[in-house]
Formats: C-alpha cells, sequence, structure tokens
C-alpha cells in the first residue's frame, strides 16, 4: 500500500515549460543561462576518467611502470576519446616520485591492448582501421613487428568486459580474442561470384529441399537472414562472439567453433600440462530459446568452459551465472564470481575457487545476509567487521599482488561495493583470508586497477575530486587487522586531484535502526554560495533555502557510492543540493536487503525515497519549496508513480528513459524477465512465461500509467531512440495521455541514443533542458 506523505504547506502553481514561455524571440537573459549552463556542462563533464591500467616492476629495487587509459570527452568533435598515458614511479620509503612522466596519447582505434605476462616487452594490438578493417599488431619493445590484417576471417572485435577477450599464452606462441562470428555471403550475380561459389561445383543427385551453404546461384548464403538474436543495450545489431586463435609466428588465424547454445568470452589460456595440449578456458553465455540482455545483469544462466587450441573437446567445468575467471599464478586453479541465476539483475555474488587438478569447487567466499557486527570466519574464511559480501561486475584483469612470485602467498586484489563507497578487498586464498585496505568512513571511494609485485594501481574519487591515479604499497601491518592479515597497503597520489572546494558532502543514515541496515544517503551540495550558484542559490541564502535535488539509482539494485559523478557535479556547481538515494535493494547492504525488494518494487522504495527528502526539509537542508526530482530507467519509473501519487511535493519532474507500463515493457525489452522478477513472478529463462491477461493486469497495477490522470507537475521525459532496455514507446504513449490531458509535459527524443543517454551530444542537451527546465518551474 502507498504511504501517504506531506506535501508543502502552501499549494504549488503549475509552471509553462520554457518551451511554453518562449515568443519566438530569444532574449538576453535566456541566451546567457543556457550558455552558462552549457559551460558548467563542459567543466563538470570534461574530466578524465580512469578505466584500466595495467603496471610492471622494472629491474631496479622499488621502480614501478604503470600505464593507464582514460576516457575524456572532446565537446568539439563530440566524441568520447580513449586515451592513454603512462609514468614510470620510484617508491622509497613511505614516499613516491616520478622518475617519467608520458604525454597523452590517443588511443581510440586500439580497441584493446595485453602485455605479455612472462615477457613485459610484448605487446599485443587490437585495432580497428577505419569501418571495416581490423588488424591484431604485434609489438616488442615499442617497434612494431607483425600487422597481421583480420578483416576477412571475422567480424568486429568485442572489447566489452562481458566478451571482450585477449590474452598470451605463457610460450607466446598464441593469442586468444573475441569478434564477431564471419558473416555470411551476400548474394552476387552469377556472372561476378566466379568459380568459388559456382554451382556447377555441387555435387549431384540430392533433394530440392537440401541445406545450401555460401552464395550460390546468385543468391545469398541462406543463413545470412536467419534470425540470430543479439545480446540487447550496447549489442543492437552485433553478430554472435567466437573465439579467435592467432598463431603469432605463422600468422595463422583460426575461429573457433562453439556449441550452437552458448556465446564464449573472458577467454584465458591454461597452463600446459607435461604431454598435455594447450587449453583455453572461458565464460559460455548460455541461450536455449532466446538471448536475454547482457549488460548490467548478473543473472544470466553461463558455464566456465574448457577447450584445445582449435577448439575441440569442450568441456563445462562449472555452471551457474558465473563470470570473471582469473587463474591463480600457482596455475592450480581457477577463481570466479557466482551469482543465483534469475531474480536479482545484480546482487551479492560468491567467490568460487575450482581446483584444476581434482576438478573440484569449493567456495571461498559465501553470500552475506546481513553485514558482519565484527570479524568473524564463515566457511573456513576469516571475514573484516562490517562486511556486507561481494557486489562487483568483474574481477580486474591483473589482480595478483605476487603473480610471479610461486613462492609467495596468491593474494587477489578487487574492488566491492560497502554500502555508499567503493572499497579496495584483498583475499589471500591459501589463508582464506579477506582484508580491507581503504576507508569506510565516508571520505572517499577506491576502485581497483591492477595489481603487481606488492604495489596495487587504483583510481580514488570524491563527490569534490575526478578520479585521481592512486598507487597502493604493500607494507607489514601494524594495527591490529593488519597484523592478522600480514599486511597492509599505503596509498600515494600518483596524479594531482583536482578538488572543488566548494563541494561537499555528508552521508545520511535513516533514522530507525531497522533501516539503516539497508538504507543509506548521500547529500552533495555547494558549501557557500558564490558567482557559479546566482541563478539558483544567491550569496545572501541560507542552507535552507537551497533548491534540491532527488536523485534515486536505477536498477533498482544498484548503489550510489561516493565516486565522482560528473551529474551531481555540474548541479551542486549550480546551487543544487543533490540526495542520492540508497534504498532497500540497493547493493552493498547485504543480500537479504536485495530480496527484500523483490515484490515491493511500487511501495517500499516510494516510501523510502519519501523519507529520505523529508529527513532532508527537517534538518533545514533543503527547501521544502524548491525540491525538484531526477531519475533514470527504475528511478524514473518510481518518479512516474511520485508524480501520480504526490502531486504538488515536486516543483518538477525529470524523468530519463523511465519505466511507464511494466507489461508494455514486458513485451518490448531486451530484460523482460525484469518485470516478472522484480514482482516476485517466477520466469524461466529456457521457456519464457506468455504476458497473459492476469499477469499484465498485476504489472498494471504496479505502473505509473495507471495513475496518468493523477498528474498535474510540470515533467519532462528525455527519451533515447535506440533504448533496448526501457525501448521509447510506453513513455511516448504515456507523454500523448498527459498533452491531452492539458498537464504541463514536454518530450525529447534522441536519435541512435540507448538506455544511459550517453553520448556527448545527449549528455549536453539533457543537462542544459533540465536546467532550463528547474529554472522554469521555480520561476527563476
Amino acid at each position: 500500500m502507498y504511504t501517504a506523505f506531506n506535501s508543502p504547506a502552501t499549494p504549488v502553481p503549475r509552471s509553462p515549460t520554457p518551451e511554453a514561455q518562449s515568443n519566438g524571440k530569444n532574449t538576453k537573459a535566456s541566451v546567457d543561462f543556457a550558455r552558462f549552463v552549457r559551460e558548467t556542462f563542459e567543466d563538470a563533464y570534461g574530466h578524465p576518467a580512469l578505466v584500466s591500467a595495467t603496471a610492471r616492476a622494472e629491474p631496479q629495487p622499488g621502480v614501478v611502470t604503470v600505464e593507464f587509459t582514460s576516457v575524456q570527452r572532446d565537446f568539439a568533435r563530440d566524441v568520447k576519446r580513449r586515451v592513454s598515458n603512462f609514468a614510470v614511479l620510484q617508491v622509497q620509503g613511505d614516499g613516491v616520485t616520478t622518475l617519467a612522466a608520458g604525454s597523452p596519447t590517443d588511443a581510440s582505434g586500439a580497441q584493446q591492448t595485453r602485455r605479455s605476462s612472462t615477457d613485459p616487452s610484448l605487446l599485443a594490438v587490437l585495432r580497428l582501421a577505419g569501418p571495416s578493417e581490423r588488424f591484431v599488431e604485434i609489438w616488442s619493445n615499442g617497434t612494431l613487428v607483425k600487422s597481421i590484417n583480420v578483416s576477412a576471417k571475422h567480424g568486429d572485435f568485442y572489447a566489452d568486459s562481458t566478451f571482450g577477450s585477449l590474452a598470451w599464452s605463457s610460450d607466446n606462441a598464441h593469442l586468444v580474442y573475441a569478434a564477431e562470428k564471419p558473416e555470411y555471403d551476400k548474394a552476387k550475380p552469377e556472372s561476378v561470384a566466379g568459380d568459388d561459389n559456382d554451382d556447377a561445383k555441387a555435387r549431384e543427385g540430392g533433394s530440392i529441399a537440401d541445406d545450401i551453404v555460401g552464395g550460390v546461384a546468385g543468391l545469398a548464403d541462406p543463413r545470412r537472414y536467419r534470425l540470430e538474436s543479439d545480446w540487447g543495450e550496447t549489442f543492437s545489431g552485433r553478430r554472435p562472439p567466437v573465439l579467435v586463435v592467432l598463431n603469432v609466428r605463422s600468422s595463422k588465424v583460426q575461429v573457433l567453433d562453439a556449441p550452437p547454445t552458448v556465446s564464449p568470452g573472458q577467454a584465458h589460456f591454461l597452463p600446459a600440462r607435461s604431454g598435455a595440449t594447450q587449453r583455453i578456458v572461458f565464460t559460455g553465455y548460455k541461450h536455449s530459446t532466446r538471448k536475454h540482455g547482457i549488460i548490467y545483469c548478473q543473472n544470466r544462466p553461463t558455464g566456465l568452459y574448457t577447450c584445445d587450441l582449435n577448439g575441440a573437446n569442450i568441456k563445462c567445468l562449472y555452471s551457474g551465472s558465473v563470470r570473471s575467471p582469473r587463474l591463480t599464478p600457482s596455475g592450480r586453479a581457477l577463481v570466479f564470481l557466482s551469482t543465483a541465476v534469475g531474480g536479482p539483475h545484480a546482487s551479492t555474488s560468491e567467490f568460487v575457487y575450482y581446483d584444476l587438478e581434482t576438478d573440484t569447487p569449493s567456495v571461498l567466499v559465501p553470500l552475506i545476509s546481513k553485514p558482519l557486527d565484527s570479524p568473524q570466519e564463515i566457511g573456513g574464511t576469516h571475514l573484516p567487521g562490517g562486511f556486507p559480501g561481494i557486489y562487483l561486475d568483474q574481477l580486474p584483469e591483473h589482480p595478483w599482488l605476487n603473480a610471479d612470485d610461486s613462492s609467495q602467498p596468491d593474494i587477489l586484489v578487487f574492488t566491492s561495493t560497502w554500502r555508499s563507497t567503493n572499497v579496495v578487498l584483498a583475499l589471500d586464498i591459501q589463508r582464506r583470508f579477506l582484508s580491507l585496505h581503504t576507508p569506510v568512513d565516508g571520505s572517499a571511494s577506491y576502485s581497483t586497477l591492477c595489481a603487481v609485485s606488492g604495489y596495487v594501481v587504483a583510481k580514488m574519487s570524491t563527490p569534490a575530486m575526478p578520479d585521481v591515479l592512486v598507487l597502493g604499497q604493500v607494507v607489514p601491518g601494524e594495527h591490529q587487522n593488519d597484523k592478522e592479515s600480514g599486511f597492509s597497503i599505503m596509498w600515494h597520489h600518483i596524479l594531482k586531484p583536482a578538488v572543488n572546494t566548494n563541494i561537499s558532502w555528508q552521508v545520511i543514515q535513516a533514522d530507525s535502526a531497522e533501516k539503516r541496515l539497508s538504507t543509506e544517503c548521500i547529500l552533495a551540495y555547494p558549501t557557500l554560495p558564490d558567482h557559479d550558484t546566482r541563478y539558483f542559490w544567491s550569496q545572501d541564502s541560507s542552507p535552507d533555502s537551497r533548491p534540491l535535488v532527488v536523485l534515486p539509482h536505477g536498477g533498482p539494485h544498484a548503489t550510489y557510492t561516493l565516486d565522482h559523478n560528473a551529474l551531481v557535479t555540474g548541479l551542486v556547481k549550480l546551487g543544487f543540493g543533490v540526495l542520492l538515494v540508497n534504498f532497500t535493494g540497493s547493493l552493498g547492504f547485504g543480500h537479504s536487503a536485495v530480496l527484500a525488494q523483490i515484490g515491493k518494487m511500487d511501495t517500499m522504495s516510494i516510501d523510502e525515497i519519501q523519507d529520505a527528502v523529508n529527513g532532508v526539509h527537517k534538518s533545514c537542508l533543503g527547501d521544502p519549496k524548491a525540491t525538484v526530482y531526477l531519475g533514470g530507467s527504475y528511478s524514473g519509473y518510481t518518479g512516474a508513480l511520485l508524480a501520480g501519487l504526490v502531486p504538488g511535493f515536486y516543483r518538477a519532474i525529470v524523468l530519463r528513459n523511465p519505466v511507464i507500463s511494466i507489461g508494455d515493457n514486458a513485451a518490448m525489452s531486451d530484460i523482460p524477465d525484469w518485470c516478472w522478477a522484480e514482482l516476485g513472478l517466477p520466469y524461466d529463462f529456457e521457456s519464457p512465461p506468455e504476458l497473459t491477461p492476469d499477469v499484465y493486469g498485476q504489472m498494471w497495477q504496479a505502473s505509473p500509467s495507471r495513475l496518468v490522470d493523477k498528474v498535474r507537475d510540470p515533467l519532462l521525459l528525455l527519451l533515447g531512440a535506440s533504448d533496448r532496455r526501457v525501448p521509447p514507446p510506453q513513455s511516448m504513449s504515456y507523454y500523448y495521455r498527459l498533452k491531452a490531458a492539458n498537464a504541463p509535459v514536454e518530450c525529447k527524443i534522441y536519435p541512435s541514443v540507448g538506455h544511459p543517454l550517453d553520448t556527448v551530444e545527449a549528455e549536453r542537451d539533457s543537462f542544459v533542458s533540465i536546467l532550463r527546465f528547474y529554472a522554469a518551474a521555480l520561476k527563476k
């Protein structure tokens, strides 16, 4: 049931949207404001975001070379560019000196790069040169020694974290990577097709219904247009992935066959055993009836497979919902993440150890129902106090502290969400000891990029500070907890941080002890009013008059952390307080909190969002008469519900690709199972259920579309025309119904843009549109 909330004491009149106010002639005030907001956008979104790093210890003691890649927006060309750089560091005592620093280099053409772990002078590059030219490059000591054109062998490379693969064999004789399956022949006139495709080569006899393979008789290969669905959002139009093995010496390229109901990815070489052939291990994503969207989804049926170099002798080692296989430095075992199949799309993961010599799995870190009150040993593994479980999408590519020293314990370093922050954890495999190595006091978030020879490379950020590269130096433990783990990590800044001194934040916990276990908020706000905040929070204003943006996360199984967020930065710079709401069902609060949301998607989070907002109002940290809403995907869904449930509470509501009708979404989305799972209804991946009238009725009762006649506050819809996750027709129908009811609604739709609205042009236009919409609603 819906819980009622108090609206502001004074009724809030409707405000016309900027478009409605326009009389066809621009004014200096509106143009100056739009320009200032655009400049604020470029300032907030212009910082590089670190995405990967590798490191290697040099022969000189204490010298480490770090190579790192970032993504930066180019506002002149409206593109996001990958930029590579490096730094050579000298670690002495408790300090770090930069011996050499590189210059940023555009790496946009390099889809993936990988150094050999046994010979760091060797570098493999998967390079895209133009729309259809693909090359595998081999570099040695900075010199290009081989460039192999693989364009005719397969389609585009897969370089994402789900399917992307690039690995060297231990003898550096082979590479394995992932790419699109070769395209089937298109139709060619028989006079052009030539002897290779001539039907004169067909064997005599047979039946007229026999299968045809290849482009013959002036026709396309019959398989060319056969339905072979893709993997949904971000993979639209892409052919299925295949593994490709390259013989580095001979340049021979072999595309490996996979089972017809398995899409391979995340491939690595296994160590060659005495007298045995080299083997490959990979994650196989299963699909029997159809493919379900994969990005942001950790609950898909998968398996851990091995095969020979030629793709033969495929064996399934482990089935479930697994990902990120990593070979231990000793080569005796694999470790990987495992999550329950079905149900929440993201959830608590287990850490699984698979012994390759005995072919037996064991759980190293189990599911944690609730955060631990104190350090405990569970299932034979020591876990730190406060530990809520493991929450991450993928492990780092190079996660081992002692990868080059088999006499040392296998210690894996990774990132996990811990309430409203990201932390660095280290798991000693042999001792079964998990230790925490970054603060959980609300001061910063850390994310592991790689580890090497006693060092950890990570990125650190806060709401006031964009990503900064940091080096973690492993030192003997001094405090009691560190003594138990045997070491601690001392962190050093590699790059100078750029801190915005006028952005403050605080972590806000719920009033009740029960809610504190599963909810938490981050409030980011301008420390003081200044020239930048003048449009929304003037310099003679107090904190209780500061406008407030309520911004819950999507998912619903996701988390807002203390990581830098460009959207939040831009809003705060303009004078808004921004309330980031982690409600029950958010990750990082224990497995029970994740499951508690199921079946209550239209009630529980609504109550908790409103409780959080009222708490900020009561603490005089935001103006109840200047409170607005911003949400996307699931939080667009909650925003649309709130528009009908508490009219007058929010002065303006902005929804980005919201779920409006769960039933309609079930029929169109690349993840229809979400619609069943979040309502607590069963879903079978092998035999998906019918959308019956009874089920549709349940979905309708939980949908914002049933409340359209209650909406009266200004509402702006921002839609991606190519959104596969929450396709726009449901929002467009919502828009038409609101227009017919004379509700104050506007809608923007961005061509060729998907669910995150993450092209540079869509980001810029939506940011400016949001601020102009708020300005009109707040009568600025």
